[in-house]
């Protein structure tokens, strides 16, 4: 008869693991136990570190209330001014309250220079007015019936006695161009399309530009220009946006490439081949030289104005190489000096004159910014009043922020030390007398009387409309209240928080023991109950490392043991199988 095999479920590999996984998962027990410690401590690390952080700010927000020098916001100043087209102004805690009549004779401005004279002086024409019809304008790439002219120009335009015909030329620019090129013509033609308007001016000076057109539609009649004899500029300016080596300058250009100059001593290059009139003004108000530079195309002229402002204020400018400067007729130019700021405060008598040599600076705490004149003299019956009070916004604002801040301690030290009565889950501060206790005591301070004061001012917070509401919380219930005793005695109300017995000093000296070393050998109670705590981590973390390098030999111990044990177990089944096929080959032999 057969013999059954002998089989174990531990035989295989997969089988052992698992058996030693269930061996180590109790022999760990003791280290997740540790681990859970662990974990709570940390989290009490961080309760403690987001209440220390609610105790400074109410501590930091306290002292700002408690404070009796001259930077106290109880001194915070606002100042206003009767006409901010005049003068603005602001006021710093130094300034003294009251009202200041402001009479401003002379604005404080910086030295200016600018060209002598008008920067091309060529007999020229332009356009009266648009060209395009509308709001179009004109596209010189394209002909004369296609460019966007009112009736398409036609005929012959005479300039200076060369004659040119229209219908010669496939683009307008290409009819410019060939006036721009011709010797006996002696003429530039330009679009500016910004302005849409034409201009033909005479290249030489001291000599007329005469203009001549035939044509049903002359080209002249169609760009708005009277044909005619045209002696002087006609006001047509500096091409600002062409190149240098190419703008319409009476004074040519001696490089035609690179030069520089400089301006209060600062250097500045321009090269003639790439760079405009406007490049270079850009160049010059980006630079230090601490000036504005701009070409006024209603004068022709280049006006250079310091960013300085001042009686003793100037502007220097020389060619280094290159004629630009004197190009620009400034070379040689008489620098108008700056001028300093006059003006009164108080007074109509021209002997109180103050003089500053900008327009934006401070007289006993007050801030001014001079923005016009308001007289031609000081005893005109005009002047700008400039108020200083005190900033009651301010002192309302440091108050409403200590309110949150007392809130934001005491819902937090609530809310950590409560006890659900239903599921009986006790908060991670349920029992710290030390918490508990500091919340207690911050509301015994808020509502306590504030002794010390004078007889008759307010020495409840309740007396200036600042209660405990709903669910404990501070607020201002009454803000007419606070209002009212602001305006009448603030005084006593800053008292009210920064006396001796004061509220915010009271709370400051309560506070401070908490976040506040007391010595060079012993930290706050927060900080010494954290470092308790950290210490506990710590002992732990040695704790958790030494048993998990003991589990780690008790795993190889388990593993060998188990291991050899598969060994014999093996050994076992495969003597079995032996004897059970010789069983099985004798009693098939004598069956």
């Amino acid at each position: 008869m057969a013999l059954p095999s002998i089989t174990s479920a531990y035989s295989s590999n997969s089988g052992l693991r698992s058996l030693i996984s269930q061996f180590m998962s109790i022999e760990r027990r003791p280290i997740s136990a540790l681990n859970s410690q662990k974990a709570s401590m940390n989290s009490s690390l961080n309760l403690y570190g987001e209440i220390k952080t609610r105790v400074s700010s109410l501590l930091t927000t306290a002292r700002s209330l408690s404070d009796t020098t001259s930077s106290s916001v109880f001194n915070a100043r606002a100042g206003s001014s009767s006409d901010e087209t005049k003068i603005t102004t602001t006021a710093n805690t130094s300034a003294s309250t009251g009202t200041f009549l402001v009479r401003v004779k002379q604005l404080a401005t910086g030295a200016t220079v600018q060209s002598t004279g008008e920067l091309t002086s060529k007999s020229a024409a332009t356009s009266s007015s648009k060209v395009a019809p509308g709001s179009g304008t004109i596209d010189v790439s394209k002909s004369f019936a296609n460019a966007g002219f009112g009736s398409t120009p036609d005929g012959t335009v005479t300039i200076n006695g060369q004659v040119f015909t229209l219908s010669d030329y496939s683009t307008v620019q290409t009819f410019m161009d060939a006036v721009n090129s011709d010797v006996t013509a002696n003429a530039n033609m330009y679009y500016d399309k910004t302005a849409d308007k034409f201009t033909i001016e005479q290249k030489s000076t001291a000599t007329d530009l005469v203009i001549s057109e035939t044509g049903t539609n002359p080209f002249f009649a169609q760009a708005k220009i009277t044909a005619g004899t045209f002696s002087g500029n006609g006001s047509t300016g500096i091409q600002s946006g062409v190149l240098l080596s190419k703008a319409n300058f009476d004074t040519a250009l001696t490089s035609t490439t690179s030069g520089s100059l400089k301006i209060n001593g600062v250097s500045l290059s321009y090269n003639t081949s790439t760079d405009t009139l406007d490049n270079v003004l850009s160049r010059i108000n980006s630079s230090t030289a601490n000036v504005n530079a701009f070409y006024d195309s209603s004068l022709d002229k280049v006006i250079v104005k310091s960013k300085n402002t001042g009686s003793t204020d100037t502007v220097t400018l020389a060619d280094v190489t290159g004629n630009l400067l004197s190009t620009l007729k400034l070379s040689g130019a008489t620098p108008t000096s700056g001028t300093d700021a006059l003006f009164t405060i108080n007074s109509t008598a021209s002997g109180d004159q103050i003089s500053k040599s900008t327009n934006s600076f401070a007289i006993n705490g007050i801030n001014y910014n001079l923005k016009n004149t308001n007289v031609s003299s000081y005893t005109d019956n005009t002047y700008t009043t400039v108020t200083v009070k005190q900033d009651t916004s301010a002192v309302q604002a440091k108050i409403s922020d200590f309110f949150n801040q007392f809130n934001s301690i005491t819902s937090y030290i609530k809310d950590k030390s409560s006890v659900d009565i239903t599921t009986k889950t006790r908060g991670p501060l349920a029992g710290n007398s030390t918490f508990t206790s500091l919340r207690t005591q911050l509301f015994q301070k808020f509502t306590e009387q504030v002794t010390g004061l004078t007889g008759g001012d307010p020495d409840y917070l309740s007396k200036i409309g600042i209660t405990l509401g709903s669910g404990s919380i501070a607020i201002l219930s009454d803000s007419s209240k606070f209002t009212d005793a602001m305006a009448s005695n603030s005084k006593a109300v800053e008292n009210l928080f920064n006396s001796t017995n004061g509220i915010a000093k009271k709370i400051e000296n309560l506070l401070k023991p908490y976040v506040e070393s007391s010595s060079a050998t012993r930290g706050s109670i927060i900080d010494e109950t954290k470092s308790v705590l950290s210490s506990r981590v710590t002992s732990l973390d040695g704790r958790i490392k030494r048993m998990e390098e003991r589990m780690a030999l008790k795993e190889r111990q388990y593993s060998q043991q188990l291991y050899k044990m598969q060994d014999l177990l093996n050994s076992t089944v495969l003597q079995g199988n032996q004897i059970a096929s010789m069983t099985n080959s004798l009693a098939s032999y004598y069956g």
